[in-house]
């Protein structure tokens, strides 16, 4: 991979990982964010996303009900992997979808996929709309 483009990615994932778990409280208590056991965690999860579940997006376009799939891939892989950090609920629903569709957003603006199936809905795109101040 160009080194251009893996340094741009490693960026990305960070930011799309941070956002999916931002107030999530997903560790289990005195776990902390920066522990080793979380970031092998972590490492692991971006691992299996960008080498299992992304490049399915890329052969070809995903239909929803294959987008809700690769989600209950995730939690089910992640739930799997983080028995020993993760908090009592587990990896959650909305924790894998926002991670799973900002990671797809930012391959698709780099023209890595194809326009993917869902668009991260987040408060700077709802404050461009009519509902600015009416959700969150």
């Amino acid at each position: 991979m160009d080194p251009k483009l893996h340094y741009i990615l490693t960026e990305l994932w960070i930011l799309a990982w941070n956002a999916s778990v931002q107030r999530a409280e997903l560790y289990r208590d005195g776990k902390e964010r920066k522990s080793e056991q979380v970031r092998l965690f972590r490492g692991r999860v971006v691992t299996y996303l960008s080498s299992e579940i992304i490049p399915r997006y890329r052969a070809n376009e995903i239909a929803k009900d294959q987008h809700y799939k690769c989600i209950e891939e995730l939690i089910a892989y992640s739930n799997d992997l983080g028995s020993n950090v993760l908090g009592q609920l587990g990896y959650k629903y909305g924790i894998a979808q926002k991670l799973l569709n900002l990671a797809l957003k930012y391959y698709w603006c780099l023209g890595e996929i194809a326009e993917p199936p869902h668009c991260p809905v987040d408060r700077i795109v709802i404050d461009k709309t009519r509902f600015k101040g009416n959700l969150n």
